[in-house]
């Protein structure tokens, strides 16, 4: 059992707490608002941390577009639907579903050729797939015909819709992840994601009433922005840099336990039994479809009988 690291156990700590957080701001914030300042907060300091510790942010020409359009799909499309999809459904779902990430990079990988077909990655995707499944369908109510049950199911949607677009810039990425550091990796790309932040959150950005915040809604912006966006993001780079990726990956499983927690705690949410075994199956497929947890293809031989 591989050991935990600590600057990655800090990093789930604020990622599981980022749930909760835009839970609360989306009272006094529409979501394209807090994706947009979000932004310009974690971009501005980002920027000022790569420039103090001598990261050139100059994009290699080669690599422009890949960058660019790996931005465009982190940075942009997924926050969009990353920050709807939290809106309507309950934060504890939220992280469960985007904790799929893993599988869909894996099966983007399989589909552009750029990993050999596996067995294992095949059987991890159907088993979390049965996972999210289970996660949608088990919550009380499910199959009530009501406008809540409708939300929480487009909610779920979108996550689902933001986990993909996450992969794909993971797969943009990972062709030059060796030739540039990560985290002017990421600063670099965030400029691929400025036109869509703009189009979609400049407007309801600037109508924002700063006076209606409470000192636990700045709290919480300032977590979603410096704590999740900047240590966290600094603390993950660091934290992979020191162990395997298969190792590092086994952290992000804390994301969804953690939310559940905090939800139950402060938002009052709760998990049915049924969506909490989908949480282990779904986590079960993970590891399966990252080699964690080995399986092999049964063997049959027959003997020929004379």
């Amino acid at each position: 059992m591989p050991r935990p690291n600590p600057f990655l156990l800090v990093t789930m700590l604020f990622w599981g707490f980022n749930f909760i957080s835009l839970k609360v701001l989306y009272h006094v914030m529409e979501p394209a608002a807090v994706m947009f300042w979000r932004y310009v907060i974690m971009g501005a300091i980002l920027v000022a941390v790569c420039k103090i510790t001598g990261n050139s942010l100059k994009i290699p020409p080669e690599h422009r577009n890949r960058i660019l359009f790996a931005g465009f799909n982190s940075m942009g499309i997924y926050m969009i639907f990353f920050m709807e999809g939290v809106k309507l459904t309950n934060a504890g779902e939220a992280a469960i579903i985007l904790v799929s990430n893993p599988v869909m990079v894996a099966i983007w990988m399989m589909a552009l050729k750029l990993e050999p077909k596996s067995y294992a990655k095949v059987l991890g995707g159907l088993v979390a797939l049965l996972g999210v499944t289970m996660v949608v369908v088990g919550r009380p109510g499910m199959f009530a015909n009501s406008v809540d049950t409708s939300r929480r199911l487009l909610g779920d949607f979108l996550m689902l819709l933001g986990a993909a677009s996450w992969s794909w810039a993971v797969v943009l990425t990972k062709p030059i992840a060796h030739k540039i550091k990560p985290l002017p990796l990421f600063t670099m790309s965030m400029l691929g994601g400025l036109p869509v932040m703009v189009l979609y959150g400049l407007v309801p950005a600037m109508h924002v009433h700063w006076g209606d915040f409470t000192s636990w809604q700045w709290f919480n912006l300032a977590q979603i922005s410096i704590g999740s966006g900047v240590i966290g993001m600094v603390f993950y780079f660091k934290g992979v840099a020191m162990m395997p990726a298969s190792k590092a990956t086994m952290h992000q499983f804390l994301v969804p336990v953690l939310t559940a927690i905090f939800a139950a705690i402060i938002l009052h949410e709760r998990l049915a039994w049924i969506q909490a075994f989908g949480l282990a199956v779904l986590i079960v497929g993970v590891c399966v479809a990252q080699g964690v947890i080995r399986v092999r293809r049964a063997e049959v031989s027959v003997a020929n009988e004379a």
